[in-house]
């Protein structure tokens, strides 16, 4: 059962990154306005939120007093660190903080008034933050690119360290999470773009993700008739 949940949620998740992919780029982004400044912000916010994952995994080591080395182009990615955690809850911590970080960043800037949501910088950062939690989810569960077992018994990428220090379990349930929550992020982002197709405005049916008292999830399409 959970492993057609988190097939399910894959497809979703997926489905979402394709729109978002052909609807939020840097030729369809700034619509009929492409220019080098609105075309450096777009990549500038991709940097950015690129930079709060990582800050936030620094962040965190820090303040569990953990040491991190950093390297450029290890672990299949641009940059990559080794932890040193001392306790499994550390571990968890500093692991986990990169993509909760992405999703909080996101939930700021829908629920912030004054934020501009059609800025290139804005849709720059939606786009990273959008897509990097479902493609750290598909590599976790179907690629194992940067999400793997290290020959030495330790591990390499974010939802590996979280199964590392806990258990698989708690891993595949951390990547449901992360792809329903980018996939409802990026969904309430559409709709506010000022290209937005308008049976996406329609009122008439909802997408919605709530969290539930048990500690699990709710993801549900609310149609009106």
């Amino acid at each position: 059962m959970h492993k057609i949940l988190k097939k399910i949620v894959l497809i979703i998740g997926l489905t979402g990154l394709f729109i978002i992919s052909l609807r939020i780029s840097p030729a369809l982004a700034f619509e009929n306005d492409i220019t080098l400044k609105s075309t450096a912000k777009f990549f500038g916010g991709i940097l950015a939120a690129h930079c709060i994952h990582e800050g936030a995994h620094a962040l965190v080591a820090a303040a569990c007093d953990t040491d991190l080395d950093w390297e450029v182009g290890t672990y299949n990615q641009p940059i990559g660190f080794t932890e040193y955690a001392d306790s499994d809850s550390k571990g968890l911590a500093i692991n986990s903080a990169g993509l909760l970080a992405q999703v909080l960043g996101s939930e700021i800037i829908l629920q912030v008034d004054s934020i501009d949501k059609n800025d290139a910088f804005v849709r720059g950062m939606m786009t990273w933050n959008i897509i990097n939690p479902i493609l750290y989810a598909a590599d976790y569960w179907f690629i194992r690119r940067t999400n793997q077992e290290t020959s030495n018994g330790g591990y390499q990428g974010d939802i590996q360290g979280i199964e590392y220090y806990s258990n698989e379990s708690k891993a595949n349930t951390f990547a449901i999470c992360m792809v329903a929550v980018a996939t409802f992020q990026g969904y309430r982002f559409i709709k506010i773009q000022s290209w937005a197709p308008d049976w996406m405005m329609n009122e008439s049916y909802s997408l919605n993700f709530d969290l539930q008292h048990d500690g699990g999830f709710l993801f549900s399409l609310n149609m009106k008739f």
